[in-house]
């Protein structure tokens, strides 16, 4: 569509199945360029294997796949390595090896891939360290010796080295207190603006949801059942939407959101008419 933002993921008709087993049956997804978007369902929904499926380590029994408008799942051998170059992934629990320190761990892709001299590298890592908002000191420490906070942010930094187009965060915020929540999807929004990332996000946290996601993509009944942002998803119908949308803690901000959309039409119509 004319003037529609490109997109770094365009997933058609995707099906993943484990033997008689169907996880997604025709799903599809798009993903523009720029966009934080969080990828959420009810446990069973498959939010991992298509994570997997949509960075490349899984292959699906159908449909296409399209990862910065190349067709990903035609690709082979170094086209396809390039392609995952392009990709930094955060892991569920930060995946940091324990005999190495934070930069020991950041440099390692540096090191496998060559992608900087070595002259340069404990400068780049720095770099990247300071980026993931970690004080200089913990360059040099064991992840044993990191808060919970801390080792997220060195994972971060870790999957920032190769320079990637698209982030990908499993579970980031699970485990944190809501300060430290916050201040991690603060940080991936300054992160998006400063470096023109696009992100994609697996998430259980409310607050990362509402507030720190630009559009939600609800997985159910195999497919993406709905996409759209947290405050659109949560005016839906469906059984599954309104049991995620409107109970509990996310009920709240549904009401928060209802209201301020009113506020907002109020003071756009006193405007329009004064």
């Amino acid at each position: 569509m004319s003037g529609e933002t490109p997109a770094v993921i365009e997933a058609r008709g995707i099906v993943n199945r484990f033997g008689d087993v169907v996880v997604h049956d025709g799903l599809d997804l798009r993903i523009p360029r720029g966009c934080i978007m969080a990828l959420v369902g009810g446990s069973g929904a498959g939010k991992t294997v298509l994570l997997r499926t949509l960075i490349l380590l899984r292959e699906p029994q159908a449909g296409q796949l399209a990862l910065f408008g190349q067709d990903a799942l035609a690709a082979h051998g170094t086209t396809r390595q390039r392609l995952r170059q392009r990709i930094g992934v955060l892991f569920q629990g930060g995946a940091l090896f324990t005999g190495l320190t934070v930069l020991e761990n950041v440099l390692l892709p540096l090191r496998e891939h060559g992608a900087v001299e070595r002259a340069f590298l404990a400068d780049i890592g720095m770099l990247k360290i300071r980026l993931a908002g970690l004080p200089a000191d913990a360059a040099h420490k064991y992840p044993a010796e990191l808060s919970g906070g801390m080792v997220k942010r060195a994972a971060l930094a870790r999957a920032l080295a190769l320079d990637p187009e698209l982030l990908v965060l499993d579970e980031p915020t699970s485990g944190l207190d809501p300060i430290g929540a916050a201040a991690f999807d603060d940080l991936v929004r300054e992160l998006r603006d400063l470096l023109g990332l696009t992100i994609l996000q697996v998430t259980h946290d409310l607050d990362s949801i509402w507030h720190g996601s630009d559009m939600v993509a609800f997985l159910a009944r195999k497919k993406v059942l709905a996409l759209g942002t947290a405050a659109e998803l949560a005016q839906r119908d469906e059984p599954e939407l309104a049991a995620y949308f409107r109970q509990g803690r996310s009920l709240a901000y549904a009401r928060q959101a209802a209201d301020a959309s009113r506020h907002q039409a109020h003071a756009t119509q006193i405007t329009g008419t004064s």
